[in-house]
């Protein structure tokens, strides 16, 4: 009986052990069920449920048909995702005037992104999931992650943003499917959502979202 409540008691502290992506490491009985997944290359518009952070009207795949789209999920913390901000920009500009949209998608609240720009500048369009329902759709838990999408809305590429590069983009211009390596899903989606929703939670409070 002293044994079970021991390591009921070291329980939180193993979940928070990871040094990659903290807090997610561990799984309870329950989260053990929520198995790895991802989208398989050829489906269809997965639900958008995001706002943008410029205020704009929220982007809808009607409103995006015929461009071909690039949907980064990223988080402020995230040090790869930092890291691939000035190839992403890079790639904004080449792009510009081509029918491509680029989103980066993260779940933090518009006060502490705008923050977060003054010192690292994103020339995508900032997508805010409140809700974190476009992560959900999109299983987008091992961040940093982007999906690339053809103009008929089908997925083409699901990479790590190392292996994003105008190649890939030209060949969904093109109506192919990129020779690409496919990212691989994140091991512990349960335990990354619930580490997801901690943060966002304390940074709402923080900014009275």
């Amino acid at each position: 009986m002293r044994k079970s409540s021991l390591a009921f008691l070291i329980l939180p502290i193993v979940l928070f052990a990871s040094p990659t992506l903290p807090g997610i490491s561990g799984q309870t009985a329950g989260e053990q069920s929520a198995k790895p997944a991802q989208l398989k290359i050829g489906v269809e518009r997965p639900n958008l449920s995001f706002r943008l952070l410029s205020g704009e009207k929220d982007p809808s795949w009607k409103s995006l048909e015929g461009k071909v789209v690039v949907l980064d999920f990223w988080a402020t913390w995230c040090s790869p995702c930092i890291d691939s901000i000035p190839k992403l920009n890079a790639l904004h500009k080449q792009f510009e005037g081509q029918k491509v949209a680029f989103f980066s998608v993260t779940y933090e609240p518009g006060p502490y992104v705008r923050e977060f720009m003054k010192d690292h500048p994103i020339e995508s369009d900032i997508g805010l999931d409140d809700s974190m329902a476009t992560f959900k759709t999109f299983m987008a838990w091992g961040i940093p992650v982007i999906f690339v999408f053809n103009d008929q809305g089908k997925l083409v590429a699901s990479v790590h943003p190392k292996n994003l590069n105008a190649n890939v983009l030209n060949a969904a211009l093109r109506g192919e499917i990129p020779q690409v390596e496919q990212a691989s899903p994140w091991h512990d989606p349960a335990g990354a959502e619930a580490y997801f929703t901690k943060l966002q939670k304390e940074l709402q409070e923080k900014y009275k979202q």
